[in-house]
């Protein structure tokens, strides 16, 4: 019986494999920079196919030059389901405010208008995306005629003081309210859900990706793809990995994270990285790659 499976498998993703080669190809980015309609990942790749399930996804990974992408909303995925490893960086080095959250605000901006992603007349969605970006953590809004609060969840979770993310966010978030002419005032405010709770650390085993998110389970369905993937990742205490696999998803993700770490001052940048990455997945850096990927250089 268990064979039969394996045989009704693996003859599906022939014929799977096989469609695929019938399809239009994708359009090749000159940038490099490409989006997906589907599960809304952003990629740097050197040509139009998918660098996780490059055999079985149907979609081509979009030219940002060809189609602009709907909304900063998606890119809330990287603060949302990667490794925390940028934000917990960045937590360990930042002492002190100053300019920061200007510096961070203008970074993104940047980052919107070279990845063509459509974000003048959405203020509060690309607001509230810079801050799950920038924390790391789900974020909520409460909203009336005169005011927006966005509410940070479980900030201490990635960040040793909460109170320098803060004011940081404060900073970014008044800039870019100005930049995007939003006539509302905006407060930040934190809110504890998890309490002493451990965040889940997941790993799937088909596309090599590893996730940080919610309560700890033993297995979730995948955050990316929850309709459609057929693969559940499992916690990471009950299965292997590689550091490569982790190195793949920064050299792949989209350049922000780097651009908000040149903007601070810092030695021994390296070492801070290499401790994080074994204490919260228990591998040991084997390639330097990985710090020109994060702006740790």
């Amino acid at each position: 019986m268990k064979n039969n499976m394996n045989m009704n498998n693996m003859s599906k993703m022939m014929m799977i494999q096989e469609k695929l080669k019938s399809l239009p190809e994708g359009m090749k980015s000159t940038s490099n920079r490409y989006w997906c309609a589907t599960c809304k990942k952003f990629f740097r790749l050197n040509e139009p196919k998918c660098p996780y399930m490059t055999n079985m996804c149907i979609n081509t990974p979009i030219a940002v030059e060809n189609l602009s992408a709907e909304s900063p909303e998606a890119i809330e995925k990287f603060g949302l389901y990667y490794p925390k490893l940028p934000q917990k960086f960045m937590s360990k080095l930042i002492k002190s405010v100053d300019e920061l959250g200007k510096a961070f605000a203008k970074a993104y901006i940047k980052f919107l208008n070279d990845w063509n992603i459509n974000y003048a007349n959405q203020p509060i969605q690309t607001i509230k995306s810079f801050i799950i970006i920038l924390s790391g953590c789900e974020t909520a809004q409460r909203i009336n005629n005169k005011e927006v609060a966005f509410i940070i969840m479980d900030p201490e979770k990635v960040w040793e003081n909460k109170e320098i993310l803060k004011n940081i966010v404060i900073d970014s978030v008044n800039y870019l309210k100005d930049l995007l002419q939003l006539d509302k005032n905006i407060t930040i405010d934190f809110i504890n859900i998890f309490g002493e709770m451990k965040i889940g650390k997941y790993y799937c085993a088909k596309c090599g990706m590893l996730f940080e998110f919610g309560k700890e389970r033993e297995k979730v369905t995948c955050p990316l793809m929850p309709q459609k993937c057929m693969f559940d990742p499992q916690n990471i205490k009950n299965t292997n990995f590689t550091f490569e696999e982790l190195e793949k998803m920064y050299k792949i993700t989209p350049e922000i994270y780097a651009n908000f770490i040149k903007e601070l001052e810092f030695k021994n940048g390296k070492d801070i990285l290499n401790q994080i990455i074994k204490d919260d997945w228990n591998l040991e850096v084997t390639s330097e790659k990985i710090y020109e990927y994060l702006g740790i250089i």
